[in-house]
C-alpha cells in the first residue's frame, strides 16, 4: 500500500508528517521505517516524523519520533508544522492538541504559528567540566550554555561538545538536548542545538529556543540584573535556519523566579507532498 505524507519545515527544522486518524493506518509498521524515511541520502530526509492521531478530548493527538526512530514527548518546531498540516486538512485556525500527556494549543496564521506551552519550567544551574550550564525542562530535556561571544561558527566544536554532554550518562542517564547560545543584545540570542535522537546539530530547535530564552533570563536574575515583580518578556532566537520568538510571563521575588504562559512563535512552511510504498 502507499502511505501519503507531507514535508513541512519550521526554520529549516524539517519533518515528515502523516495523517494517522484512520484506524486502518499501519502506524506500527510505519514507525519501523522512520530511520530509513529520515535518511537524507536514501530516504525522504528529515529531522523527525510526526503523526496526527485522533483524540477524544482535543482536536488531535501529536505523536513525534526523532530521526533515529526514538519517540519524544514534545517537539516545538514539529508542533508548529503539525498545526500547519492540520490546517491543510481542514482543521480550524485555533486548535488544542495532546503531546506527551499534556494539553497544548496552537494559533495558525498565514506565515507563522504560535504554540502555547502548559508547563512552568524551573531552571537549575549545572557545572560540567568547569563550564556553567542551565538545565531546563520544556516538554523534553535541555541543557543550555550561554556565552558572551559568538561561537556559532565553530561547527566542529559544537558537534564534538554536544555529543560529549548528550552522552554524559552520569549527569544525564537518558541523554539530553544540548544548546549553544550567545548573547546578541538584550532581547536577542543566537542558538545552535545538538538534538538527541537526531544525533547532530540541527538548523533550529523550538523547545531549545524556549530553554535558551528562560536560561538567559535566569542568568540575568542570578547576576542581580532583574528587579522583583512581574514582567512579560519576548526573546528573539536566531537559529541557523531562521528566527523563532519566545514570549512568557515572569514572576520574580526574593525566593524564586517562575515562568508561565510560554508561547513559541515562528514559521511553518509546506515543502512538498508525496507517498512511499509500505
Amino acid at each position: 500500500m502507499d502511505i501519503f505524507f507531507e514535508k513541512i519545515h519550521g526554520a529549516e527544522n524539517d519533518f515528515i508528517i502523516m495523517d494517522a486518524r484512520n484506524p486502518d493506518f499501519p502506524l506500527r509498521e510505519v514507525k519501523k521505517r522512520i530511520p530509513m524515511l529520515c535518511n537524507r541520502r536514501s530516504g525522504i530526509g528529515a529531522d523527525g516524523v510526526l503523526f496526527l492521531a485522533s483524540s477524544r478530548k482535543a482536536d488531535y493527538n501529536m505523536i513525534y519520533h526523532n530521526a533515529d526512530g526514538s519517540e519524544a514527548s514534545m517537539c516545538g518546531n514539529g508542533a508548529r508544522c503539525l498545526a500547519r498540516f492540520a490546517e491543510r486538512l481542514g482543521f480550524p485556525s485555533k486548535v488544542r492538541f495532546h503531546a506527551g500527556g499534556l494539553l497544548y494549543s496552537a494559533e495558525i496564521e498565514k506565515e507563522s504559528i504560535s504554540i502555547r506551552f502548559p508547563m512552568k519550567p524551573k531552571p537549575e544551574p549545572l557545572v560540567i567540566d568547569g563550564e556553567k550550564w542551565v538545565v531546563v525542562q520544556t516538554g523534553t530535556e535541555h541543557v543550555v550554555r550561554i556565552s558572551a561571544e559568538h561561537a556559532g561558527g565553530d561547527y566542529e566544536m559544537m558537534l564534538r561538545r554536544g555529543r560529549e554532554v548528550r552522552y554524559n550518562q552520569e549527569i544525564f542517564p537518558t541523554g539530553t538536548n544540548v544548546n549553544f547560545a550567545y548573547v546578541i543584545d538584550d532581547d536577542t540570542v543566537g542558538l545552535t542545538t545538538y538534538e538527541r535522537g537526531v544525533e547532530n546539530l540541527t538548523r533550529a530547535c523550538g523547545t531549545g529556543a524556549i530553554a535558551t530564552a528562560i536560561a538567559r533570563h535566569y542568568l540575568e536574575t542570578e547576576s542581580g540584573k532583574q528587579p522583583a515583580g512581574t514582567e512579560s518578556r519576548q526573546i528573539r532566537v536566531l537559529c541557523p535556519g531562521g528566527e523563532i520568538q519566545v514570549s512568557c510571563d515572569i514572576r520574580h521575588d526574593r525566593k524564586s523566579t517562575s515562568y508561565k504562559n510560554i508561547i513559541l512563535h515562528g514559521p511553518a512552511v509546506f515543502v512538498f507532498r508525496g507517498s512511499f510504498p509500505l
